[in-house]
């Protein structure tokens, strides 16, 4: 009852559904094609579809597309595959009609549940885009911040850069004897200036180090200085031909950016004072004590089972921690705690809280939001219809254990795999507590996870220092090669990388050779299974456009 005269509206459905659709920017200009709006393009069976629908669905397209799906698709190629994609879309929102796809529990069960989800986002994507930053807004927002529009001063930097105290100071004594800074620099410096004498071009005071800043600041134009020790122990002369002084840049060449960072700021408190609307409205009510159990390592199912947060009226719910611990699961381990640390964790919560009460909130008006958004619902309706059919045809297909077998013999050297350890690392910035540590655990070796998780730097510190299993060549050199010589079970170091000082236990070494085949197993099927889909995806369309009889034109386009 939703698809009625819907049918050329629904072109990236396939695309939503298979997951090959990116959503992005606004195009700038619709690039549609060029005639008589009656032109017939295409046929289906007794179906046209004419210029103007052919416009009228590129139009839509591009309003969603990426630059390189817009680009492509305003090449004459690319105008003949959309096309082709338009009647290839259509073709399958016939057969699912056909076999009654778009009617029963299922399709309404699955067709509400998208469609709130999809009118939760759209009315409160519809409440940020409607802000506005006028002319005058961002005038005076510029007059009262005109500092923070200035131009760091410029100098025009020449550097020549050396390894040693010693090299320095004698390449010093040839240049105040009046030799050439650009010749020397092209002779003797160790840095990427050096094929251009050294020319570093202008750099803008805030991001000249601070060594070279104080030096170079100190100078008269084209004086060099004396020796610059660096932080990486290298050693810089150096010295500046011109200097430009700072400036405050002009209204007209920030305006646009003015703008932008307004409209971001006013759009993030429009939906911040809706969010606290609905918490209002639905008596919105946080568990600070569970909310705080999620900055653990791991949860007790008494923990998960906790309510999170919950609120009250027609819509009312309870969340339990368990809901978004799943979504955690999917952040790698060693990312998490930054991102729930501190106030992280606060706002990962807002985020979450926030479409729970912007979902009920569709829940709840969902009629008078279906009849304001009602290309929400008919394009909700397309793509319930057609990814039903897609999972019926398509989503049934599997990759059994003899396809898999076959691949592997056949693609052997695919599988080869270097040498392969398995260490526990401690990282620390300092030598010296690198030594302590070492120390302690040549007598207590059994004390390296409780010494990693107490001072290691690294991620990894958490689960004591485990690295896992990883394969030679994937480290630091330095790291690497402490690695593959140190005797297994020993614990090493200090090993010196650009990261710190480590100490290290190297727990296992595979040789290289070829990956058995239960370990490819996962890895071949997620091969496979995409290309045996497209497959049959692609048979299904070509006896669609058979039954349905498409006929295409695409030598008007």
């Amino acid at each position: 009852m939703h698809l009625k005269n819907q049918r050329l509206s629904a072109l990236f459905i396939f695309l939503f559904v298979t997951g090959m659709f990116v959503s992005s920017c606004f195009a700038e200009e619709p690039v549609v094609a060029k005639g008589s709006p009656d032109d017939v393009l295409a046929e289906i069976g007794d179906e046209k579809v004419t210029r103007a629908l052919y416009d009228a669905e590129l139009a839509n397209f591009l309003a969603m597309a990426n630059p390189q799906a817009a680009a492509h698709f305003a090449t004459p190629e690319g105008k003949k595959g959309f096309l082709s994609q338009i009647t290839e879309i259509n073709v399958l929102q016939k057969k699912a009609e056909q076999q009654g796809l778009n009617k029963g529990e299922k399709y309404e069960a699955d067709f509400h549940e998208t469609a709130v989800a999809r009118l939760a986002a759209e009315s409160m994507q519809k409440l940020v885009s409607a802000v506005e930053v006028k002319e005058e807004e961002a005038k005076d927002f510029y007059e009262k911040n005109k500092s923070s529009f200035a131009e760091a001063p410029q100098y025009h930097i020449f550097q020549i850069t050396l390894n040693s105290a010693e090299k320095a100071a004698e390449v010093k004594k040839q240049l105040d004897s009046g030799k050439s800074f650009v010749e020397i620099a092209k002779s003797e410096s160790i840095d990427k200036f050096k094929a251009d004498g050294g020319d570093n071009g202008f750099v803008a005071q805030d991001r000249i180090e601070p060594e070279v800043l104080s030096a170079v600041s100190s100078l008269k134009q084209d004086e060099v200085s004396g020796p610059v020790k660096m932080a990486d122990d290298m050693y810089l002369l150096v010295k500046y031909t011109e200097k430009k002084e700072g400036s405050i840049k002009e209204y007209s060449a920030v305006s646009a950016q003015i703008i932008r960072d307004l409209t971001n700021k006013k759009q993030q408190e429009a939906y911040e004072a809706e969010v606290e609307r609905l918490k209002k409205e639905m008596s919105f009510e946080m568990n600070q004590v569970a909310a705080e159990s999620l900055r653990k390592e791991a949860l007790t199912e008494e923990e998960k089972n906790a309510v999170l947060f919950k609120f009250m009226g027609k819509e009312a719910k309870e969340v339990k921690v368990a809901e978004l611990d799943q979504e955690l699961q999917q952040i790698p381990p060693f990312i998490r705690p930054q991102i729930l640390g501190g106030e992280g964790l606060n706002d990962f919560l807002k985020q979450f809280y926030s479409r729970h009460l912007a979902t009920a909130n569709a829940e709840k008006s969902f009629e008078a939001l279906s009849q304001k958004y009602p290309e929400v619902i008919k394009d909700v309706a397309r793509r319930t219809v057609v990814k039903a059919l897609l999972d019926e045809k398509i989503g049934s297909i599997v990759v059994d254990d003899k396809e898999i077998e076959e691949h592997y013999q056949k693609n052997l050297a695919d599988f080869a795999q270097p040498a392969q350890m398995k260490a526990h690392h401690i990282l620390v910035k300092e030598e010296a507590e690198a030594k302590d540590l070492l120390a302690t655990l040549e007598k207590e070796p059994a004390k390296f996870e409780e010494l990693a998780k107490a001072k290691s730097t690294c991620p990894s510190g958490k689960s004591g220092g485990d690295l896992g299993m990883f394969g030679e060549g994937q480290m630091v050199p330095e790291f690497d090669q402490a690695c593959k010589t140190a005797e297994v079970g020993k614990v090493v170091g200090p090993v010196k990388t650009n990261f710190g000082y480590h100490i290290v236990r190297v727990d296992e070494r595979q040789p290289a050779g070829t990956q058995k085949l239960d370990d490819a197993k996962d890895k071949i099927r997620a091969k496979l299974l995409p290309e045996k889909q497209k497959e049959a995806f692609v048979k299904f369309i070509e006896e669609l456009k058979t039954e349905f009889k498409v006929k295409l034109y695409q030598e008007k386009l």
